[in-house]
């Protein structure tokens, strides 16, 4: 029998991708808890880590590939762990793992379009928005007292567009987190005489807009079934209901899951379900500090209650990052970490940089040249390939008038990428501009506040101020491996600016 230090010397971690791991990764991989969720922080080799457990498995273990089932969240993790690992392993995210073990028990459904739901929310409201009940509902639950006759009708409509769409909005995020909460149509009576207390003030109108998304989910069911059609979140509950039911066509001794901070209850009961039909390990790794999917249902409840959800299990840590400097991690961890609703972790780091962090002001009058500026500043010093970051797709207008192909714009001699901050987490790159950091209702943070009605799927509510925008912060902060220049408007600075200046250097381009 090998002995721990043969096994930590083990040669296959000398050749994960071309990297060795490192002490903390060979641990954990050689950990044989069955239950395992692994923190792993910004730039600390998460991905390695994972394949370096499957390569181990197979190779020490001598565990059958065809046994191994790995999740990720989005399919574009899903293409990039296929392309880096050894074996022909299933790698699915949790919607294209339904539809397989769906197919393999004959159960054939047509997939619902992604904007079915918005397309019944607004057949609901043109069908009834003569309806006087339906506009009372709507004006009350903003706070608008008007009293209905023929003549208003017309004028109402289209003096208050703005708040119908927005109660549209309202009702399919409402509408989607019910989804992913496992609630059903047999759930109603318990939400309305149970959850509904929780409300101290404005019952009456959060009921009658709980009636009316209750009655839209109620539609949106008949249209689905009378055309055998199924959504993404309700192909999930399905197939999480049939391997309750019958169990699993196929094995897995092993499940491991990527991202698993983007876990919600509708994918963790699809988890337990697999695992307790085939009796199968879980190896999960995520960073709570990156928990920015809010809006599909995730929670951190399933990840910093991981024993909880999981019985014997074990946490671990990857706390070095091969990405940041020490410098900016302790700048972005004291940031994270003011919402004390996360997981402490250590921040360890050889690399060394001064004052990783630069703010550049500017004015309304002087943004695109200021911008343009600092592009010509990082060509010169570098010319290596820039990502530009903004809270939201409309912050490139902002400073850039340009064609913009597949997010990429070309100045000078170098690309530059522009994404939102959603679509570049998991990216790294030399360096990061962030833009619109402007103390505004859409800089960033954001501060449109998700409606109360939206509490009733938090078990523990994050209420922190602006958690979820301090989470995408953090991510936008941890891109870079070198420098972050933050540009901000001057005299109206964001409040995440003015929580870090002191650590950062003010530059002028």
């Amino acid at each position: 029998m090998k002995n721990k230090n043969d096994l930590l010397n083990n040669k296959i971690f000398t050749n994960i991708n071309g990297y060795s791991l490192d002490l903390d990764q060979r641990k954990i991989i050689l950990d044989n808890h069955q239950n395992i969720l692994v923190v792993a922080s910004a730039g600390s080799g998460k991905t390695l880590t994972i394949l370096g457990k499957i390569k181990y498995l197979i190779e020490e273990q001598k565990v059958n590939y065809k046994d191994i089932l790995c999740i990720s969240f989005t399919n574009e993790a899903v293409l990039n762990l296929k392309q880096k690992l050894e074996y022909d392993i299933d790698v699915y995210t949790f919607h294209k793992l339904s539809l397989e073990i769906l197919k393999e028990n004959h159960k054939f459904y047509q997939i619902a379009t992604s904007n079915f739901l918005e397309y019944v929310v607004f057949e609901y409201f043109e069908s009834f928005i003569y309806n006087n009940n339906l506009l009372n509902y709507v004006l009350d639950y903003f706070n608008y007292y008007i009293k209905l006759d023929n003549l208003t009708l017309e004028i109402i409509k289209k003096d208050y567009e703005k708040l119908f769409i927005s109660y549209q909005k309202l009702i399919i995020k409402f509408i989607n987190l019910l989804k992913a909460n496992n609630y059903e149509l047999k759930d109603i009576k318990k939400i309305l005489n149970k959850k509904l207390s929780f409300f101290k003030k404005n019952s009456y109108k959060n009921k009658c807009f709980l009636i009316i998304a209750f009655d839209i989910y109620k539609i949106y069911l008949e249209e689905l079934n009378s055309n055998f059609r199924l959504d993404f979140d309700m192909m999930i509950t399905r197939t999480s209901s049939l391997i309750k039911k019958i169990g699993m066509k196929r094995y897995y001794k092993y499940i491991i899951i990527d991202e698993f901070q983007d876990t919600s209850l509708a994918r963790y009961n699809l988890i337990k379900n697999i695992q307790e039909a085939c009796d199968s390990n879980i190896f999960a790794v995520g960073d709570d500090f990156q928990s920015i999917y809010e809006f599909s249902g995730c929670s951190n409840e399933l990840f910093l209650n991981f024993k909880k959800y999981f019985k014997n299990g074990k946490v671990l840590y990857l706390n070095k990052t091969y990405r940041n400097s020490l410098e900016l991690i302790k700048i972005a961890y004291r940031f994270i970490m003011r919402n004390h609703y996360q997981l402490s972790k250590k921040v360890i780091s050889d690399k060394r940089l001064n004052k990783p962090i630069k703010i550049v002001y500017y004015t309304k009058s002087n943004y695109k040249i200021k911008f343009m500026r600092l592009l010509e500043k990082l060509y010169n010093e570098s010319k290596r390939e820039i990502l530009v970051l903004g809270r939201c797709n409309h912050d490139i207008n902002y400073v850039y008038d340009g064609k913009i192909e597949n997010s990429y714009l070309t100045y000078l001699d170098m690309k530059i990428r522009f994404l939102t901050v959603h679509e570049a987490k998991g990216l790294e790159y030399e360096n990061v501009i962030i833009l619109n950091l402007r103390d505004d209702i859409l800089g960033f943070p954001n501060k449109i506040e998700d409606d109360s009605i939206l509490t009733l799927f938090f078990k523990k509510k994050d209420n922190y101020l602006y958690a979820s925008e301090r989470r995408l912060f953090y991510v936008a902060l941890t891109r870079s491996k070198n420098y972050v220049y933050l540009m901000t408007l001057k005299n109206k600075e964001s409040i995440f600016v003015k929580e870090i200046k002191l650590r950062c250097e003010i530059i002028d381009v």
